[in-house]
C-alpha cells in the first residue's frame, strides 16, 4: 500500500512540475517555483525507492526466518532491483 501511495505521489509531483513549468514560461511562476516543484519530485522519487527497498528487504527478511529462501526469489528480486 505505501508503495502505491508513493507512486501516485510521484505522478502528482511530475504533474505538478509540468504545469509549474507552464507557468513559468507563460511568466506567472518564479524560477524558485521551478526548482521546489523539481526538488518535490526528486523527493517523491527518493521516497518511492526506498519504500520499494524496504519491501524487498523485509520480504527477504521474511522468507529467511522462515527458512523458503529460493534461487527463484532472489532472481525475482534481483529483476525487481535493476528495473
Amino acid at each position: 500500500m505505501q508503495v502505491k501511495a508513493y507512486e501516485q505521489a510521484l505522478t502528482s509531483s511530475q504533474s505538478q512540475l509540468e504545469s509549474t513549468n507552464t507557468g513559468y514560461e507563460v511568466g506567472v511562476r518564479t524560477s524558485v517555483d521551478v526548482l521546489n516543484a523539481q526538488q518535490q519530485l526528486f523527493a517523491a522519487k527518493r521516497d518511492l525507492l526506498q519504500a520499494r527497498y524496504s519491501y524487498l528487504v523485509n520480504i527477504i527478511r521474511l522468507k529467511t526466518a522462515s527458512g523458503v529462501v529460493t534461487e527463484a526469489d532472489l532472481a525475482d528480486i534481483n529483476q525487481v532491483l535493476s528495473y
